[in-house]
């Protein structure tokens, strides 16, 4: 558990230190983008990610629409996760089960958000990062 939040920790550290835009060569370049020169639904996470290690909610949302949202979603199945292996019980709410229809959904929003962030018209260039 310690390692699990000390991996967690030094990333957040490394998104902090680095700025992507300055120091591209210490991060992956998206492969989605270098194959197919198209934006992928990821594209802008790491700049989402440092900005939102500096408190730049809107900039974020900027960089990657999606992006706070999904780490809001994942900070909080960690935490769910955390605390359930300290306290050895679940003390935070989570769904035992998770509906196919909201899956399908989301599914079909990731998929949306990549094809409309790639048109090159307005408004839809907003969407690129």
């Amino acid at each position: 558990m310690i390692l699990m939040v000390a991996v967690v920790i030094l990333g957040l550290m490394y998104a902090f230190v680095l700025d992507p835009e300055k120091n591209s060569d210490a991060f992956f370049p998206c492969t989605f983008y270098s194959v197919f020169s198209v934006y992928c639904p990821g594209c802008g996470n790491t700049r989402a990610l440092h900005a939102l290690t500096h408190g730049h909610v809107i900039q974020a949302f900027d960089y990657n629409l999606l992006f706070p949202f999904a780490a809001f979603v994942i900070a909080w199945y960690y935490l769910v996760a955390l605390t359930s292996l300290l306290f050895r019980k679940r003390v935070m709410w989570i769904p035992e089960t998770i509906p196919i229809w909201s899956v399908i959904a989301v599914g079909a929003g990731v998929v949306l958000f990549t094809v409309l962030r790639n048109i090159p018209v307005w408004p839809f260039t907003i969407l690129a990062p």
